[in-house]
């Protein structure tokens, strides 16, 4: 399929811009479906993978399977061992939006980032434990955290490794490299929202949803406006390293409630401060589009691909809730 300058603007009137996009519309929408269609394959493969991978080991390898580092090992070879090659692949059938020139970041900048999206993580995180809990309480079992599962009951160093190193390396080059590069066309905002959103569902569980899905939209907006993946790179392993692996460290070094203390302190200090950096800031937030619309609302969701993406993601976050 010839996917080629779909998004070619030429210095045209407005009737004849509207003109281009309507014919345009069915090849933009199969852009965003084929993207959706690769979500889905990635994240059945990884299923499969993980599948095939937990089977094996069961019957033939036992102790590999009873290591403290067999889950996150898993984990490790479904998403970044063959998730990403995978999806990469896939996505190269797509042209690439079109690129702008590298903005820096000055340290003091990103560290206002950094709180901002310590403060949205840990918001939104507490918006999933209310939900959480009705829905528990309507259960009448809590729902577990399969990151806090995860965490707890494997090795402590091998999941400070994936979770603040790999884990985020993997997953931005998946979402803000790979798939914003093909879907940035389509404007500033749909692209943001739309692998903002995919990032929270490839989660797959209620627990992460949210807080994956604005942080999804935080990189997202702060790669556009760079032009560049490794500011939000940094930023994912930061936020996980103190989101994930540094609560690790201290209940699991610190014998007393000293850890505790540090961890409620810094929860309480990143809210504050990143709150007010929002606050001064979401006045500056600047998205750029195209002339016309190249794609409507609801073509983003109805289409083959994302459909199909969507059902994968909610029936898993329904199996996660069972």
């Amino acid at each position: 399929m010839n996917w080629k300058n779909v998004d070619k603007e030429e210095d045209l009137s407005q009737g004849q811009l509207l003109e281009i996009a309507n014919q345009n519309r069915i090849i933009n929408k199969k852009i965003i479906s084929y993207s959706g269609l690769c979500l889905s394959i990635m994240a059945i493969v990884i299923f499969l993978v993980q599948t095939g991978v937990d089977y094996l080991s069961y019957m033939y390898f036992r102790e590999f399977y009873k290591s403290s580092w067999y889950t996150i090992t898993v984990v490790a070879i479904g998403v970044a061992g063959v998730g990403l090659p995978l999806f990469a692949l896939l996505m190269k059938r797509l042209p690439n939006s079109d690129r702008g020139e590298v903005k820096r970041i000055s340290f003091a900048k990103f560290i206002m980032i950094f709180f901002i999206c310590a403060a949205a993580m840990y918001i939104s995180n507490f918006i999933t434990v209310i939900i959480n809990f009705i829905i528990g309480g309507i259960r009448g079992e809590l729902i577990g955290n399969p990151v806090e599962e995860l965490v707890v009951n494997s090795n402590m160093w091998l999941n400070i490794l994936y979770v603040s190193i790999l884990g985020p390396l993997v997953e931005e080059i998946i979402f803000r490299k790979i798939l914003l590069d093909k879907v940035k066309r389509f404007g500033d905002l749909p692209a943001i929202l739309f692998t903002g959103i995919a990032f929270g569902l490839f989660h797959m569980n209620l627990s992460q949803f949210f807080y994956a899905t604005v942080l999804g939209v935080i990189f997202a907006y702060i790669t556009i406006r760079t032009n560049t993946v490794l500011y939000s790179v940094i930023l994912h392993m930061m936020v996980n390293f103190m989101g994930g692996a540094m609560p690790l460290l201290l209940l699991l070094l610190d014998g007393d409630f000293t850890g505790l203390g540090i961890l409620v302190l810094w929860v309480l200090v990143a809210m504050t401060i990143g709150g007010v950096f929002i606050v001064i800031n979401i006045k500056k937030v600047k998205l750029n589009k195209p002339r016309v619309p190249l794609l409507k609302v609801w073509d983003y969701i109805l289409n083959p691909g994302s459909l199909l993406f969507l059902f994968i993601c909610i029936g898993m976050i329904g199996l996660s809730l069972l």
